[in-house]
């Protein structure tokens, strides 16, 4: 199989036949602005709820590569870091690149450099990759995509990397055509994956810019928007549909699929948000009934920012002094709305009725 010749960005509009994706389109833009609405008005505020659903996108974004790894198992590393676990090391540099990521973006465009240093973060560490990748570098071998010794995909010889990836950053930056953002994040992301111009990490970077670019477009207004759960679903029709631009130039199957999954995501979130607030709304006022000071606001609000928590990750975001709020946990404890692991000293507490909701 003879490496692939990619073609540059923008994309014809007689290549696209929008036929095929304008309901999807119509579909994804209302559940999309749907979703941030509900984000805006939620009850809790969203800052205290969006890392534990990035914790949820690392780990969707590195079961993809093969990661064996839990939600539980993750959000127990938040609070009880261990360097002795690759796949949780994996799953803390994603976290890692997407909160640099958004920091940087803030106030700079898109460059080489940016992406090479999101892919710097993604291998930080001891994690699993290729031998002959260097973190932050992109390739100067050949690369094969492929399981075993079938190999389905032959991306562009190291020669074509760097001009194919100059072009790639000026689309995102200035994008040449009159296509709608969602349609060009899809378009984006199939042309990363098809240049793949680092010897491995390329679906972990590749999914990381997909809610980058978003906000970048002020199609989103924080690190909120989730993806990769539903590519590692369809993870067999996902790379289908990429080798089928390849191979037969069918953009349109597979924008219309990227659409129907940002759609389907969108709604699986809003569901999640509004459970998220009743069961807020509901624990807050059972835990103002039990524990009679206004720190409890804080507690519950850090509940959700940490499901698995300690005393001391409340006493270091509160400032409830450690007796005091080992006391708050145990009486919550008490009443079932936190579990423990049951250990005599230095306890885990585990909120699992919002565990069950993240989990979906």
């Amino acid at each position: 199989m003879n490496a692939f010749e990619a073609r540059t960005l923008p994309i014809g509009a007689e290549e696209l036949n929008p036929a095929i994706f304008t309901e999807s389109l119509i579909d994804a833009t209302a559940r999309l602005e749907v979703y941030k609405a509900k984000l805006d008005s939620s009850k809790l505020d969203r800052s205290w709820f969006l890392p534990t659903l990035q914790q949820k996108e690392a780990l969707a974004s590195s079961l993809l590569e093969g990661t064996q790894a839990t939600l539980d198992g993750v959000l127990v590393d938040q609070v009880n870091p261990s360097d002795s676990d690759k796949n949780l090391l994996e799953v803390r540099n994603y976290l890692l690149a997407a909160r640099n990521g958004y920091r940087y973006l803030k106030g700079n465009e898109f460059s080489i450099e940016f992406i090479q240093s999101l892919h710097k973060d993604l291998l930080k560490g001891n994690v699993r990759r290729n031998k002959a990748t260097i973190p932050g570098s992109f390739r100067t071998e050949q690369n094969y995509i492929g399981h075993g010794r079938t190999i389905s995909y032959v991306p562009p010889i190291p020669d074509k990397v760097l001009p194919l990836m100059d072009n790639f950053v000026a689309y995102l930056n200035s994008p040449q055509d009159n296509l709608r953002p969602l349609v060009r994040t899809a378009i984006i992301h199939a042309q990363f994956e098809t240049i793949h111009p680092f010897m491995d990490g390329n679906g972990r970077v590749g999914r990381i810019l997909i809610p980058l670019y978003l906000y970048k477009q002020n199609q989103i207004s924080l690190p909120c928007f989730f993806i990769s759960e539903a590519l590692e679903r369809d993870k067999f029709k996902y790379y289908d549909l990429l080798n089928g631009i390849r191979a037969k130039n069918d953009w349109g199957s597979w924008i219309d699929f990227f659409l129907r999954t940002v759609e389907q995501q969108c709604s699986k979130y809003i569901q999640m948000v509004d459970q998220i607030n009743q069961l807020y709304e509901t624990d807050l006022a059972r835990a103002k009934e039990l524990i009679r000071t206004n720190k409890v606001v804080d507690l519950i609000n850090l509940l959700y920012q940490y499901p698995v928590i300690t005393t001391a990750i409340v006493t270091n975001h509160t400032g409830i002094p450690s007796a005091t709020a080992t006391r708050y946990l145990n009486i919550l404890t008490q009443e079932r709305i936190l579990y423990t692991d049951g250990k005599m000293r230095n306890r885990t507490f585990f909120y699992y009725d919002l565990l069950n909701v993240i989990r979906g």
